[in-house]
């Protein structure tokens, strides 16, 4: 059971209850025998009439169904699966092949808000290289909030598989304990942009969307307790606008630049530098609808904290998190602290406040201008 509430409004925001069930099937005892793997996570929130009145799409929080099949060095999978790709900083900026739940609890960013795209995904191994591509012919819609602010959301989407597939792939490899990579991926916007409608009831913006190409790279090295991670991205046909008469789309080129230290008992500390520079901005760039004020920097630059901490009380385990985001050559502001108590083996407490402050139409800060307090009560069994 998750629950919210939106400080800024007053008001809960989410009153969330959720079942997820994961299931591992082996289909003969080969070692390349075909898996197949499945996890449901349906959900009925109750601060929302759609999860009673359209049962189905919008109940279903998480879905994953796929079949996985090895051989030699190459694995093919295929159905509903997700993608992880960078360096998973808090904030990604290369993790583009899954689309994301914009009316997420804890914010679209979050990894519990990735949905699942169905897929051809090939994987190739050998020695120190790794080959991986993904093409999805019929793309999952990002999920959208019911109303922005003041404005309600109109989805007029419809996709095609001649015309809207996405598609891309990685090259890696490890040498010296250097961990590298180069990615493309053809996709949907991950960020919406929204366009005003002449007024037509209650729906007056509606989200429009054109093909981005995103292409990257990503290094990482460990030593010992110490972590570097660097994640570069350069995004074409980037939305430059996120609520305008007219969407705007620009060059973006992102860098995030991480040092972790980790002890003994796994608890971290962490540094991040985090770039945005936008190629052109649009005659009709303006400040959003979380923004407070029209910003029209090219260059934007902040620095982030992140603390991962274990401590334990007799038979309790409290595991705080911290991440703290600060705008250098601008007042973007964003402060995230999550407080899990595993209280046993089955049964785990977590409390969550996040606020921010959005000066800069930055995706960083995209659709959170606001402040929120959740907790979570989950039991496993």
């Amino acid at each position: 059971f998750e629950q919210a509430y939106d400080r800024k409004e007053s008001k809960f925001s989410h009153a969330l209850l959720a079942v997820e069930q994961n299931h591992l099937w082996l289909l003969a005892d080969d070692a390349e025998a075909p898996k197949f793997r499945f996890s449901l996570r349906l959900a009925l929130d109750a601060e929302r009439e759609t999860s009673y009145q359209e049962p189905g799409e919008r109940n279903i929080e998480r879905l994953l169904a796929y079949f996985e099949k090895s051989l030699g060095n190459l694995k093919l999978s295929l159905g509903y699966q997700e993608v992880q790709w960078g360096e998973n900083l808090l904030l990604p900026i290369l993790d583009v092949v899954n689309p994301r739940n914009l009316d997420s609890i804890r914010g679209f960013y979050d990894p519990e808000a990735k949905m699942a795209s169905p897929m051809v995904r090939l994987e190739w191994a050998q020695s120190n290289w790794e080959i991986e591509g993904i093409a999805v012919p019929l793309p999952t819609k990002s999920r959208q909030p019911e109303r922005v602010g003041e404005f309600g959301v109109k989805d007029g989407r419809h996709y095609e598989l001649e015309h809207d597939g996405e598609y891309g792939g990685r090259l890696g490899t490890l040498r010296n304990g250097v961990n590298t990579n180069i990615y493309y991926f053809r996709h949907h916007p991950r960020e919406p942009s929204y366009r005003f409608l002449a007024f037509d009831g209650d729906e007056s913006i509606t989200l429009e969307e054109e093909m981005v190409e995103t292409s990257g790279f990503s290094l990482s090295y460990a030593d010992y307790s110490w972590l570097l991670r660097l994640d570069l991205a350069d995004h074409q046909n980037f939305p430059a606008t996120s609520v305008a008469p007219q969407v705007e789309r620009s060059r973006l080129e992102q860098g995030i630049l991480g040092f972790t230290w980790t002890n003994e008992d796994q608890q971290s500390i962490g540094i991040e530098w985090h770039n945005d520079y936008w190629q052109d901005l649009p005659d009709v760039y303006t400040a959003g609808a979380w923004v407070d004020r029209k910003k029209s920097l090219s260059y934007l630059s902040w620095l982030g904290l992140t603390a991962n901490l274990s401590l334990t009380f007799g038979q309790t385990k409290v595991e705080p998190q911290f991440f703290y985001l600060k705008g250098l050559n601008n007042d973007d502001s964003l402060l995230r602290l999550i407080m899990p108590i595993n209280l046993s083996d089955e049964l785990t407490l977590a409390g969550e406040y996040q606020t921010t402050h959005a000066e800069t139409t930055s995706p960083k800060v995209l659709l959170s201008q606001s402040e929120s307090f959740s907790w979570r009560l989950t039991y496993a069994f």
